[in-house]
């Protein structure tokens, strides 16, 4: 289901995420960067802050100045407008596998598969069409941000002035990351199924 995941973000990322606003957030990131790397340099200069040693004050103040730059990377906003086929009376869908989904789609999500009912295939495929892009949008803030805690988490460390607990803290997030990857790869996986499921017999 992992690789499934990753197979069905790089396709559908584009869906999700508007490239104009992507380079927007790009440059208002990379400004940050920049801005960070003189203000962490003169209170460098001024206090000290990056521990001892030309190299170590260098590492920290890069790894900090990065870690800036991906956190508002990640908080510029960068997704398409919703449409509204993903909204509900012109709101939102609520991004959550518990929510998002009716309950005669979420057996449907489950480590195992299972073949999707005639009567429930209209349902799965709603949801899980809501659900990819829910899961991409947050896969895809979700890694800078991530990535963004554990280069300033890594500075803290090499500046001295902090334990590696923040660090090992930032990792457990990391590695739970590959588990919503896996749960889209179980949103495809059962929207697949439903295309291939026979539709629902109608009386007349």
């Amino acid at each position: 289901m992992f690789r499934l995941g990753c197979s069905v973000f790089r396709r559908h990322t584009g869906d999700v995420f508007d490239r104009a606003r992507v380079r927007r957030a790009a440059w208002i990131a990379g400004a940050a960067t920049v801005v960070s790397v003189v203000a962490l340099s003169a209170l460098e200069a001024r206090f000290g802050w990056a521990g001892t040693g030309l190299v170590r004050s260098v590492v920290a103040i890069a790894l900090l100045a990065i870690g800036i730059g991906l956190l508002v990377f990640g908080c510029v906003p960068s997704r398409r407008p919703l449409d509204p086929a993903a909204t509900i009376n012109g709101r939102p869908v609520r991004v959550d596998l518990r929510f998002a989904a009716r309950p005669t789609t979420k057996r449907y999500l489950r480590r195992r598969a299972v073949p999707v009912a005639p009567e429930d295939r209209d349902a799965v495929l709603a949801d899980t069409m809501l659900l990819r892009r829910g899961l991409i949008a947050l896969i895809g803030r979700a890694g800078p941000l991530l990535g963004g805690g554990v280069a300033a988490a890594v500075a803290c460390v090499v500046a001295g002035w902090a334990q590696w607990f923040p660090l090992l803290w930032v990792a457990g997030y990391v590695l739970s990351a590959p588990g919503y990857l896996a749960d889209l790869g179980r949103t495809e996986r059962a929207r697949l199924a439903a295309l291939d499921a026979p539709e629902p017999m109608t009386t007349d």
